[in-house]
């Protein structure tokens, strides 16, 4: 019986953008060669959480593939005398949760080739400043207020005590 899968690894995010291609159809080799691959989602360049193998910057892949109960015991076999392949790690995928990909390899040979990274201008949007009134909660919250006020009083006689 199958299951699904999600491999994260993570690849040298100092390579150049052709590089890292190579690395990844490598890793996607490795996998195929025992799973049926479902996806793959490029997360990008990311600094690690501490340096490996004197790196600070990882290139994130997930893979999300279907196999068989011991293929997972494979795959991480032939992941770990990858020398290109910094960490992994593989679960049972559980739900539907697709990341969305950042960056894409592509996107960053497109940077390389042009030579100077491109900055997003902010739009209209993300600059013109948040005017929403809410008149209805405004209007609410005081009678809110009279209304825990009401209980209160209501609440607070004392209760008579049978012995």
């Amino acid at each position: 019986m199958t299951k699904k899968y999600e491999l994260l690894y993570v690849l040298n995010g100092t390579l150049p953008g052709d590089e890292l291609k190579a690395q990844m159809s490598r890793v996607q080799s490795i996998v195929e060669a025992s799973a049926e691959i479902v996806d793959i989602v490029e997360w990008g360049r990311r600094r690690l959480a501490y340096e490996i193998q004197d790196l600070r910057e990882g290139y994130y892949v997930i893979v999300h593939f279907n196999a068989e109960a011991d293929a997972p015991k494979e795959i991480e076999r032939l992941l770990r005398i990858s020398d290109s392949v910094l960490r992994y790690l593989i679960t049972v995928a559980e739900g539907s949760f697709m990341p969305i990909a950042r960056r894409s390899v592509d996107d960053e040979i497109a940077r390389e080739e042009v030579g100077t990274e491109a900055e997003e201008t902010p739009t209209e949007a993300d600059t013109a400043p948040e005017e929403s009134v809410d008149t209805e909660k405004e209007d609410a919250e005081p009678a809110a207020e009279e209304a825990l006020t009401e209980e209160v009083e209501e609440t607070s006689e004392t209760p008579e005590r049978t012995e």
